[in-house]
């Protein structure tokens, strides 16, 4: 198994590819079928993280770089996106793999926390804690409760009072 990581301005034709199969298996409810024709669900992110085994794409890991607001303060975090394992290679601790080199990367980027929309049972054991205090915005000055919401803590403590999510969800 080999790890690779990306920018996804470096991502190729033929990656593309490989990465609209990958989560087009991975996510198939009726409005994931946008992954036949697109990488990304609402937007690009900024970087990929891949785990192959040879020429397969095993495992990927997308990571866009958002902001939330704290009172009146901007942290940047990691926003955890599209995390997708092939049939064959799940349970075998990729996903693990992938999200230590994340965390390590935003560590050094400066994030305060990495963010994901996801099951309790699945990432807790990366560190990831369920909260119920981020929100984000629908329509102007709208503001509603994310689910399934999870957080690891970087470089502040994540805190009690209401985090807002700026710009589009990942």
């Amino acid at each position: 198994m080999r790890f690779e990581y990306l920018l996804d301005d470096d991502v190729t034709q033929e990656l593309d590819a490989k990465l609209r199969r990958l989560l087009s298996i991975c996510f198939t409810k009726e409005q994931d079928q946008l992954f036949q024709t697109q990488r990304y669900f609402k937007e690009i992110p900024r970087h990929r993280y891949l785990i192959w085994d040879g020429e397969r794409l095993a495992a990927h890991i997308a990571v866009h770089e958002k902001q939330v607001m704290i009172d009146d303060q901007s942290f940047p975090i990691s926003g955890i996106a599209e995390v997708c394992v092939q049939p064959e290679y799940r349970g075998k601790g990729l996903v693990k793999i992938l999200l230590k080199a994340i965390h390590q990367d935003a560590l050094e980027r400066g994030d305060a926390f990495s963010v994901l929309f996801g099951r309790t049972h699945i990432y807790k054991s990366s560190g990831y804690l369920p909260t119920d205090n981020l929100k984000m915005e629908v329509k102007p000055s709208k503001w509603i409760s994310t689910e399934d919401t999870m957080v690891l803590s970087l470089n502040i403590i994540w805190p009690q009072q209401v985090v807002h999510l700026v710009g589009y969800p990942f």
